[in-house]
């Protein structure tokens, strides 16, 4: 049944970016005549001035899908807007204040105002989290914020030890992960990505600033690599995940995990030698570290007037060391190389293969190899021996963390470090 039709205008900091429109179920987007900074995706480009989807292939709806929740976040935030969880565009007019990357979505007539700041306090904070998962983590805020990714997240202002929302046109800096709001499953989720985050930016990848802090339930906090400092205040930058940069639903972030769209990937960016490397480097480390969950949306990518460059990486956290009983040579490989479909069976004539794709030299591959899982090998007993000795609020337990870690350690990486030498 066709719905009435809808409009909302899309913003890039205090600039009008065009108009996004819904008539009978299909949409359209239109730029708007003075917008020259960038194209929202490759599909989407500001030479076609009005683009329309089709019945089957439908590029703005899911670029602008995608820039909203999955899963349980958006079964949530939908719930708490009384609002179809299959109604995107609906979605977008009540969340899109706040997005990933440079875009917000208002309502006809409105701008996007002056920014503002209200504190968060920890007590506050502490609150949100034990209503997680029946309550979002934004609600009581005072802005409606929406963020793409299947885990419950909040865009805060971190600034000097405290926390802040945003509120009107004022841009986040910091996401904020709690645990997974499943413990049971996924213990102590929140010290796992930071440690590993660490670890990434050891090895050479390129990561924002991590933190985590106790209030007093840990969360993990992670610089937005999407806003920039500009004179005295936060510019938003505009970032879109693969999903964006391919044209894919978002129903695709595992199914099109495969060679030709690593190649597709490598074809869209500017410098694709440097992005072979990049993407390389970044496969090795999820396999090190048993990071499966590696998926199209968790590769970002900057879109400029001078072409299309990869983002720092993110989510990096060991997900197979959650598998049952131990078996995380048992967890399932996302991408689709060769005929290797878990961690227990890869090789280095995976890696050979995973290179041949990518086009990185055999020598550069065991180079790679090599020096991660001795720098891992080095860096992870110090990032555990901080975390020994760091303090925790009375009555906080790390003991479940440490336990967490040296599993990794002692067994996700050490097995993963010997099926991966070169």
């Amino acid at each position: 049944m066709a719905v009435s039709d809808r409009t909302l205008v899309v913003w890039s900091n205090q600039t009008k970016v065009g108009t996004l429109r819904e008539h009978n179920n299909l949409w359209s987007f239109e730029y708007d005549s003075a917008w020259k900074m960038f194209d929202l995706c490759p599909t989407l480009p500001r030479s076609a001035v009005i683009i329309e989807d089709g019945s089957s292939k439908r590029p703005i709806q899911w670029f602008f899908d995608n820039l909203l929740p999955e899963e349980g976040a958006r079964t949530l935030l939908a719930a708490d807007a009384d609002i179809d969880e299959a109604d995107a565009f609906g979605l977008l007019a009540h969340f899109g204040a706040e997005s990933a990357g440079a875009l917000t979505l208002l309502g006809p007539g409105e701008t996007p105002g002056q920014g503002g700041r209200h504190p968060l306090s920890f007590a506050e904070l502490s609150a949100r989290i034990k209503a997680l998962p029946d309550v979002p983590l934004s609600q009581g805020g005072s802005k409606r914020m929406s963020l793409a990714g299947a885990q419950h997240k909040l865009p805060i202002i971190f600034d000097n030890g405290e926390l802040f929302e945003p509120n009107a046109a004022e841009p986040s800096t910091h996401i904020l992960k709690p645990n997974h709001s499943k413990p049971d499953q996924y213990p102590h989720s929140a010290i796992n990505e930071f440690v590993m985050m660490k670890l990434a930016r050891a090895v050479g990848l390129v990561v924002p600033e991590v933190y985590v802090i106790h209030v007093p339930e840990p969360a993990y906090l992670v610089e937005r690599f999407d806003r920039s400092l500009k004179g005295n205040g936060m510019q938003r930058l505009h970032v879109i995940d693969t999903c964006q940069l391919l044209s894919l639903d978002r129903a695709f972030k595992y199914t099109q995990c495969l060679p030709d769209t690593l190649t597709a990937i490598v074809d869209q960016c500017r410098a694709k030698a440097a992005t072979r490397k990049v993407l390389f480097d970044w496969f090795v480390f999820c396999l090190l570290i048993g990071n499966t969950d590696n998926h199209l949306k968790n590769l970002s990518f900057y879109m400029s007037p001078e072409g299309v460059v990869l983002t720092p990486h993110y989510d990096l956290l060991s997900t197979a060391v959650y598998e049952p009983d131990n078996g995380w040579l048992n967890a399932r490989l996302e991408w689709k190389i060769s005929s290797v479909r878990t961690l227990g069976e890869v090789s280095p004539a995976y890696l050979a293969e995973l290179g041949r794709i990518l086009k990185v030299p055999p020598r550069l591959q065991a180079q790679t190899v090599n020096r991660m899982v001795k720098t891992v090998a080095q860096q992870l007993p110090l990032i555990y021996g901080e975390l020994q000795t760091t303090p925790y609020p009375t009555g906080v337990s790390k003991d479940g963390e440490l336990r967490l870690l040296r599993q990794i350690q002692h067994g996700v990486i050490a097995d993963m470090a010997a099926r991966l030498a070169v």
